[in-house]
């Protein structure tokens, strides 16, 4: 099985990690969804949306964007970090579960694969 987490906002990922409220853990298993659940994040320091991201065991992180400091503070923590992101949500899990998120409807305006942050 595997843990991803995506932040959200209105139903599309949110611009920025560092800022979101909220975040969907999904639960994969043999290329099924088998669960998710919501973390919210607001009023969390980084440090905070740090910790409650390993208490939830998240394997792999997608998100739009992510400063640096937040980017060491995740890698510190074991979690693969896949930035650069955009688009609605139920598509990016979508994508992600066939192996197909690099396709360019789901990169940042101005990215490409390329340039797209993939932290193991």
């Amino acid at each position: 099985m595997e843990r991803i987490a995506i932040p959200v906002f209105q139903e599309r990922i949110s611009p920025v990690l560092d800022a979101c409220a909220r975040l969907l853990v999904v639960d994969i298993d043999n290329g099924e969804e088998i669960q998710r659940a919501d973390v919210f994040l607001k009023n969390m320091s980084r440090r905070e949306r740090t910790e409650a991201i390993s208490r939830w065991n998240i394997d792999t992180l997608i998100c739009a964007g992510v400063s640096e400091l937040m980017c060491s503070y995740i890698a510190g923590r074991g979690v693969h970090l896949i930035s650069g992101i955009a688009g609605e949500v139920e598509k990016i899990i979508d994508a992600y579960i066939h192996n197909r998120l690099d396709q360019k409807c789901f990169l940042m305006p101005g990215k490409n694969r390329s340039h797209l942050q993939d932290s193991s």
